[in-house]
């Protein structure tokens, strides 16, 4: 029995657990590595978070205010609990998809669309982020949901969830949605067979988000300019955002292609329904790719219709030659060893056992169905995809585990302090220059001009590894793994 016979016997929802448990582990164990998020947690911990009306009423800074004021009730030392409220988010996001599916294609076999939600780079990446990406994309699908429900059925409630996630969209500073809904609105004033009481009301709303997106920038700041500087067209920054759409939307890109190939070439399923999804997928992604800032939330609004879209269009579709198009899942790989790579100066200095994890990764990445010749059926194809996915999730989470989390500036202080120095981390003061990462104000701050008598005062010297190490015979250089920069530098203990 060949492995993808074996893989097709498989139950989907084995997959849906073994990846939500794999996401919970990466959601603990990871170390904040975006700017971003050390930035929001350093406010959080100085209880400056909130500054301004917008983000007086976000919720998603009201859901990390409740983790803190938890976090030190409990006595909890632990930053990644903040990334908990990403779990609702992500829970919610899969709820409205399955109400999406029974709104739209009450006849599809809706969990393997949920599981392809799921099993993606862009859930990965906003997992471990406390950016609010995730919230974004969530609010923005309840909207498109609630917009479909109104073109259905008119009625108090879906018009009053209509608003009301209108308004949140644009609390969390998601302005993007506005385009979404005017072109949704716009392709069904179209309609010529549309009763013109609806015609109005359709209008009426759209009015409505318009003048209240307009508030919302007056509130805000009317000087902000980067509200105003919607588009960029910088080829440099664009290419970057199509490579970043590429990665973060595997594995259904790869399977949005051949749907478009069934669905516009052969007209397989060919109905408005789909047509509307494919082009809300067209849209949103010209708008992640030339909007000014790396939206994230646009992807993963993304995710839901393209899953819907792709399992819809090729339900009952054998796929054979098609499935070349799936050569492009080795760039899963291509991007973690390239990552993993770009940390060093050059190949000399990558461990001989990096090498090793090189090629157990390439070594899973062959479970691709492009290698089967045989006529095989989305959901088989896509179990298969899942389980070498899975595997190189694996490998990689565990990989940079072992390998770099002692590497860290916060293991590498504590251990010197203890082992090298002879220093009790809670009776010690740091001098600072002014070249330091910034994640040593979340873990350290209270070290630095502490408000109690330090026995030991231990002065910092940060540099690149271009620069030659502090020569000292009192001090002591380590090299650390700089998670805000993405590179090893030096680090000299110099005790006062």
């Amino acid at each position: 029995m060949s492995i993808f016979r074996f893989l097709d016997n498989i139950p989907t929802v084995f997959f849906t657990i073994i990846w939500i448990g794999l996401l919970g582990a990466i959601t603990l164990g990871a170390p904040y590595i975006s700017i971003e998020d050390i930035k929001i947690l350093i406010t959080i911990k100085d209880n400056e978070l909130v500054s301004n009306f917008s983000e007086f009423f976000n919720p998603h800074l009201i859901f990390l205010n409740i983790a803190s004021k938890l976090t030190n009730f409990f006595g909890f030392n632990n930053y990644f609990l903040f990334r908990l409220p990403n779990f609702i988010y992500l829970g919610l996001l899969i709820f409205v998809s399955y109400k999406i599916i029974k709104l739209k294609f009450y006849d599809l076999n809706y969990l393997m669309p949920l599981t392809a939600v799921m099993l993606s780079g862009t859930i990965l990446i906003s997992m471990i982020t406390i950016d609010g990406s995730l919230i974004s994309g969530l609010v923005t699908l309840l909207i498109f949901y609630y917009l479909l429900k109104i073109f259905d059925d008119e009625n108090f409630y879906n018009v009053f969830f209509f608003i009301l996630f209108s308004l949140i969209a644009l609390i969390l500073n998601n302005f993007y949605f506005v385009i979404l809904i005017t072109f949704l609105i716009f392709i069904k004033l179209f309609n010529l067979k549309l009763e013109k009481k609806k015609r109005l009301n359709l209008i009426s709303y759209l009015s409505f988000i318009y003048i209240s997106f307009l508030v919302f920038l007056i509130i805000q700041g009317i000087n902000k300019t980067d509200y105003y500087s919607i588009l960029n067209f910088d080829p440099n920054i664009l290419l970057k955002k199509l490579s970043k759409s590429v990665i973060f939307l595997l594995p259904l890109l790869s399977l949005l292609i051949i749907s478009i190939f069934y669905n516009g070439i052969k007209r397989i399923n060919w109905n408005k329904e789909l047509i509307i999804f494919l082009f809300s997928i067209i849209l949103c992604w010209f708008i992640f790719i030339f909007s000014n800032k790396l939206n994230i939330s646009i992807l993963i609004f993304l995710l839901p219709i393209m899953s819907i879209y792709i399992f819809r269009t090729l339900e009952f579709v054998e796929l054979k030659w098609s499935k070349i198009v799936l050569v492009t899942l080795f760039f899963i790989p291509a991007g973690i060893i390239y990552f993993d790579t770009s940390l060093y100066h050059s190949t000399s200095e990558i461990p001989q056992i990096n090498y090793i994890f090189y090629l157990m990764i390439i070594l899973v990445s062959l479970i691709n169905p492009v290698f089967s010749l045989q006529e095989k059926s989305l959901t088989t194809v896509y179990k298969t995809i899942s389980f070498s996915l899975i595997l190189v999730v694996f490998f990689t989470s565990v990989f940079f585990y072992s390998q770099y989390k002692n590497k860290t500036l916060s293991p590498v202080i504590y251990d010197t302090l203890k082992n090298d120095l002879n220093c009790d981390i809670k009776k010690s003061e740091f001098i600072l220059e002014e070249n330091y990462p910034l994640d040593l104000m979340l873990f350290f701050s209270d070290k630095v001009k502490p408000d109690y008598f330090s026995d030991c005062q231990i002065e910092f010297k940060f540099s690149s590894l271009d620069t030659m190490p502090i020569e000292d015979s009192d001090s002591i250089n380590k090299t650390i793994l700089d998670m805000t920069t993405k590179s090893f530098i030096n680090i000299n203990f110099n005790k006062l």
